[in-house]
């Protein structure tokens, strides 16, 4: 996801990554987590991220980090 332009199926999976992710218990996610290999791992992490920055950005009309 980095290095390249964010195309729309790329925020479509970012969304649905962060809403699976963010569902879960700790313990649950961390299991998810603990079952992918490191690179996996980053590339669900990043895509997580990308979910945040998206939904904060539609929800408090302003753009992730700024004041």
């Amino acid at each position: 996801m980095f290095g390249k332009k964010k195309t729309e199926d790329d925020a479509i999976a970012a969304a649905v990554i962060h809403t699976l992710l963010s569902g879960l218990k700790p313990e649950h996610r961390s299991g998810v987590l603990g079952e992918l290999t490191d690179d996996q791992r980053r590339q669900v992490l990043a895509a997580e991220l990308e979910g945040r920055k998206d939904r904060w950005n539609r929800t408090h009309d302003t753009n992730w980090g700024q004041s």
